[in-house]
């Protein structure tokens, strides 16, 4: 058995399409299910096992993988566990907007379109960096260490930037400011 996963992780670090279409055909029925157990949405389930398999792919000339079942098995586990909680600050946001009320009248609504026009034209002037940052951390939810990651700067760097694109809303946007902080969330 140790000897099969020796094999299979050279195949990959030689990077051998064969090996992994063989892998695929051996696990996506099976991390499919799992997917679906977390997440219980068909594309969503499929989506994320096309990514594992993408990822194991993207780091098999680097990555040592001693048990490619549990490799795939946790990376899965992990990106629906993400996915999840991506979801869940959504709803959470949408939350957030009901309360305010800005469906019960046409008033309200308007304010609402008209502070996230606002929102977006201050951000639009924000430095480039910046703004992906701010933009990965409020709008898409990403924590600070996946900022960094994907950026490739120090989580220092990333809540700086986090600190001077709210200081920037602050000074744009003084009364509204917790409109937008919701608007964000």
């Amino acid at each position: 058995m140790m000897e099969n996963q020796q094999l299979i992780s050279k195949a990959l670090q030689d990077r051998q399409e064969k090996i992994l279409e063989k892998l695929y055909s051996a696990y996506w029925k099976r991390l499919y299910i799992y997917a679906f157990s977390f997440t219980e949405d068909d594309q969503v389930a499929q989506d994320l096992v096309q990514e594992i398999f993408i990822s194991l792919w993207e780091k098999s000339e680097t990555t040592q993988i001693k048990h490619i079942e549990a490799y795939l098995f946790r990376g899965v586990k992990y990106q629906a566990i993400n996915y999840l909680k991506k979801q869940q600050r959504r709803v959470s946001a949408e939350d957030c907007l009901e309360t305010l009320g800005y469906k019960n009248g046409v008033k309200e609504h308007m304010d609402y379109l008209e502070s996230r026009e606002l929102f977006i034209k201050i951000m639009d002037k924000l430095p480039k960096r910046c703004r992906r940052v701010f933009y990965l951390s409020r709008v898409q939810g990403y924590n600070n260490k996946d900022i960094a990651l994907e950026m490739d700067i120090s989580i220092r760097t990333v809540e700086t930037h986090i600190s001077n694109a709210l200081n920037h809303f602050r000074l744009h946007f003084k009364d509204c400011l917790l409109m937008v902080l919701l608007i964000l969330s």
